[in-house]
């Protein structure tokens, strides 16, 4: 079965990973992309948090997206990149190694 690893983007955070086939890394962030081994892992989002409103309509702030998934497919290493910050201003990228054992 696989997890779903919320993963924080901070100075002193680990940036390399080991997960298993199936897991999916959370990462509050506005964007991102795989930089080497897209058939190890896939990015999922950007997303734009929303709820569900009292009559059904789905209410969701203007603004940068706000959560980003990766998805490990198959066993290998990969490389991926995880935008945080203001988007438009000041975006800040951070590059995580992931490691997919099965």
């Amino acid at each position: 079965m696989g997890r779903l690893i919320e993963v924080q983007v901070a100075p002193d955070s680990p940036t390399s990973l080991t997960v298993a086939v199936g897991d999916l890394l959370q990462f509050a962030a506005s964007g991102g992309h795989v930089r080497r081994s897209p058939d190890v892992v896939e990015m999922v989002g950007p997303f734009l948090s929303a709820v569900v409103g009292s009559d059904g309509s789905i209410l969701a702030p203007a603004g940068a997206p706000s959560t980003v998934f990766f998805l490990a497919q198959r066993p290998g290493h990969a490389t991926i990149d995880v935008v945080t910050g203001d988007p438009w201003h000041q975006p800040q990228t951070t590059v995580f190694h992931i490691s997919v054992g099965p």
